[in-house]
């Protein structure tokens, strides 16, 4: 408390002058003060070190901390100050002089506090500032926290898996799919382009244990002369409500046309076989596979489905689907399909010879 060095004392932005000006004093002469100066040379950010913007929040953290304490004086360390200089006067029997300068630096803080709670406003308005930029600069580095670990975690699970592909299939692509699901894929589609030889000959899954219930509502208002006659059918994940009985019917004759075509129990006259599409004739569909390190958001089987679509009055639909990893491909016809599984077979042969395939 001895070396107390004069030095005048500038405040860069300069609200209006308060109307009574009652305390005039250096602040130097309190310790509050004193320690306040030595701290503020260290609040210059390094924005050349390693980690630029963690200073800078190590920097806004410190002054915002500041702020806090101009705001509040007496409920920082002046309380503490207080009580040692309370114990030194009492039990430290200290000389008259010393006890004179103690005293002086006291009244110097209260008149600090003071002067301080008359720049009440501009303290507030710079510690809020500060403490807006000390949350968002919190919350970037929460992001670049969780996006360093997601990093960590995608060059695990590559490392892990091997090399990975994109698959690109007409105006879709299929990424992070592995040799070995490649392989998987190419017999499923073999496999299944067997069964379109003969689509009722192979094993199916039956639905035979699911119940089938249908029920008819008749209703009758009090302020209505006809009746409401409806009819609902529920089966195994699906359901059709308050049809009447046309209706119903309509359903009905739809059903069993398409059964009668497409269903296992029908006519079983319709098939595909791919002797009727020679690689020669087959669509010039886009397809390429290349080396990709993104990896997918699920890992799964290779699967194949297809969906026949029969509107009323209108000509049926039938389009092929590839998925690996939840990715779907785009729809593709019989002859796109087996071009694919060409391709793909073409892929497995160039890659048992040992060439090497672009990156992506």
């Amino acid at each position: 408390m001895e070396n107390t060095e004069k030095y005048t004392f500038v405040v860069d932005y300069t609200p209006e002058e308060p109307e009574k000006d009652k305390y005039k004093l250096t602040p130097s002469e309190s310790v509050f003060f004193g320690q306040m100066e030595k701290n503020l040379k260290k609040y210059a950010a390094d924005l050349n070190a390693p980690k630029p913007l963690e200073t800078l929040f190590d920097n806004i953290h410190r002054l915002n901390r500041l702020f806090i304490t101009f705001g509040r004086p007496w409920l920082a360390d002046s309380g503490i100050i207080q009580k040692a200089c309370a114990w030194y006067l009492a039990f430290a029997k200290p000389t008259k002089d010393e006890a004179r300068r103690l005293i002086e630096t006291l009244n110097g803080f209260t008149a600090s506090a003071s002067y301080l709670a008359e720049w009440n406003v501009l303290i507030n308005r710079m510690q809020e500032f500060f403490s807006i930029q000390e949350k968002e600069l919190r919350r970037l580095f929460d992001y670049e926290k969780a996006t360093e670990q997601r990093h960590r975690e995608w060059a695990e699970r590559l490392n892990a898996e091997g090399v990975a592909y994109c698959m690109t299939v007409g105006k879709g692509e299929i990424y992070g799919v592995l040799y070995s699901q490649i392989e998987e894929l190419y017999k499923v589609m073999g496999r299944f382009i067997e069964r379109e030889k003969a689509p009722f000959a192979c094993k199916i899954k039956g639905y035979d244990e699911y119940c089938i219930s249908i029920s008819k509502d008749i209703d009758l208002y009090a302020d209505k002369d006809e009746l409401c006659v409806n009819y609902s059918l529920d089966i195994f994940e699906s359901d059709f409500n308050c049809m009447p009985a046309g209706q119903m019917q309509r359903v009905a004759d739809i059903i069993t046309g398409f059964l009668k075509v497409f269903g296992e129990n029908g006519d079983k006259k319709v098939c595909w076989d791919i002797a009727d599409y020679p690689k020669e004739t087959q669509p010039d569909i886009a397809f390429e596979i290349k080396e990709d390190n993104r990896i997918p958001t699920f890992r799964t089987v290779p699967w194949i489905s297809k969906r026949i679509n029969k509107e009323e009055n209108e000509d049926t639909e039938i389009k092929y689907f590839i998925d690996v990893n939840e990715i779907h491909s785009p729809e593709l016809s019989f002859s796109e399909f087996v071009a694919v599984y060409r391709k793909l077979g073409d892929f497995l042969n160039i890659q048992s010879e040992g060439i090497d395939l672009p990156r992506g």
